[in-house]
């Protein structure tokens, strides 16, 4: 199987690498992201899960920023040295991008590995102005048919 980096399939140079903008509000991101899935009726914390869950496979050895097939799905990784940190909280951190192919629609998510922590504890998906962007409509079109063990649970418990 090819290998295709995550971004190789992202045109975006001539946005932010920021979460947000100077002149832009977190809060008001947040609510029209709310709005959104609101109205599509996804629920944000299984949307988190499923992103929880791709990211947890692509770090297995055998994926390690490879291309592999999960169901009908291909998912390529790529890690980095550097971890970034959730600018709201600073709790959670991430160091790795993901491009997963739907093969039966040929639809396709570019998924920071901190994202599922910003949709599951704070509702955001980064700025529009954000290279990092996620569209929670895309991520919920994409990700429909990702199957995740029903025993995985998102956000982990952290006092097991």
């Amino acid at each position: 199987m090819e290998y295709i980096p995550p971004r190789a399939r992202r045109d975006r140079a001539d946005l932010s690498t920021e979460f947000w903008l100077e002149d832009e509000d977190p809060g008001e991101i947040i609510a029209r992201d709310e709005a959104t899935m609101s109205r599509l009726g996804i629920d944000p914390q299984e949307l988190a899960r499923k992103m929880a869950w791709a990211v947890e496979v692509s770090r297995q050895e055998e994926h390690y920023c490879k291309a592999f097939t999960y169901d009908q799905f291909t998912v390529s990784s790529a890690y980095y040295r550097m971890m970034v940190w959730c600018p709201l909280c600073k709790g959670e951190g991430g160091h790795g991008e993901l491009l997963i192919i739907d093969n039966v629609t040929d639809e396709e998510l570019f998924l920071p590995s901190l994202m599922p922590h910003l949709v599951s504890a704070h509702r955001f998906f980064e700025s529009p102005r954000s290279y990092y962007r996620v569209e929670p409509e895309e991520a919920y079109r994409v990700l429909r048919h990702f199957v995740v063990p029903e025993d995985v649970v998102y956000p982990p418990d952290k006092g097991k």
